[in-house]
């Protein structure tokens, strides 16, 4: 009976390492062929290739360097993660243009990517700042408020002054099929800075949705954003003062920034997300918004509104925790 088990657990042990190394050897070849395809760009290197039992697949140890440019983008892990070995090896199949395990996507799919680390004084990071900002050309980017904000993104210089000599990064995205809806999940987490966790719910199948193309519609259910601070108001609130703001002031500047992020996207925050937005940069670790339309709600429709109407058309609100 013992060598019976033993010889069950040495079966089951060589069966996952046979897959494994299959996995493996298909990743490894498809991520050899893109760093020939990306060579005119950049140069891409990567320490290995790593998989788990709970159905993450990741390249690690990722550095790329765009032609142009000295420093390196360096990315920890970056790859996808399902809900277990065996969907790996489905997806597998799938992209080898097998049917065999072909029965639809899995339950969910998402892409990581953790602790991409970006100096602050990289020369890509301020060639993007510089071209944010050349292609917006806004009249008041001198203004200390609108620097120390970071209205339009932070420069190099406020950064460096905010007390980030580099940031490290860590992003991923979800797709989960329910019933008659899927689900996104967003998560933006900045170490010691700051995390965005994105949560929304569209009416529909997920795939029947991707084979339509631009022509799809999604309609919106329900939206949540979280955003938890982990040390960047306390640091714009010292630097704004260094520079010689009041707390009146500074609490302008912030909330001039908010209306030009809702501008953006085609929304006049009302007090609804106005005051609890205060009551989080006043010391409130946590302000969560939410989106819940009365009905779905064609996200098209939104640009035909007035943007003061649009909170009311969105049932948005927000508060600080």
């Amino acid at each position: 009976m013992k060598g019976l088990v033993i010889g069950f657990i040495l079966v089951i042990g060589l069966s996952y390492g046979g897959a494994k190394a299959y996995i493996h050897y298909k990743v490894s070849d498809g991520v050899d062929a893109a760093v020939i395809g990306m060579e005119p760009y950049a140069k891409l290197e990567y320490g290995g290739i790593s998989s788990t039992l709970t159905g993450e697949l990741t390249i690690d140890d990722v550095k790329v360097q765009v032609k142009g440019f000295d420093d390196n983008i360096v990315i920890g892990r970056l790859g996808i993660d399902t809900p277990n070995f065996l969907s790996l090896l489905k997806l597998s199949d799938m992209s080898g243009g097998s049917q065999a395990l072909n029965s639809g996507p899995p339950e969910y799919f998402g892409i990581i990517a953790e602790n991409i680390k970006v100096p602050t004084s990289a020369d890509y990071y301020r060639v993007i700042y510089d071209q944010n900002i050349e292609q917006l050309a806004p009249a008041d980017i001198r203004q200390r408020g609108v620097q120390c904000v970071g209205k339009y993104g932070f420069s190099p210089r406020t950064l460096a002054a905010l007390g980030y000599d580099e940031l490290i990064l860590s992003t991923s995205v979800t797709l989960r099929q329910a019933e008659n809806y899927f689900v996104t999940e967003f998560d933006f987490d900045v170490v010691d800075m700051i995390e965005v966790e994105i949560e929304a719910s569209v009416v529909g199948d997920l795939m029947s949705g991707a084979a339509m193309g631009a022509s799809y519609q999604p309609r919106m259910r329900d939206l949540q954003i979280e955003i938890t601070d982990q040390s960047l108001n306390k640091r714009v609130e010292k630097y704004c003062t260094e520079l010689g703001l009041t707390a009146e002031q500074i609490l302008r500047a912030h909330l001039n920034a908010l209306q030009y992020f809702g501008k953006k996207n085609g929304i006049e925050f009302d007090k609804y997300v106005t005051d609890p937005y205060k009551e989080y940069l006043a010391g409130k670790s946590k302000l969560i918004v939410t989106a819940k339309p009365r009905k779905p709600l064609d996200l098209a429709r939104i640009k035909k509104y007035k943007p003061i109407d649009v909170p009311a058309l969105l049932n948005l609100e927000a508060a600080a925790q």
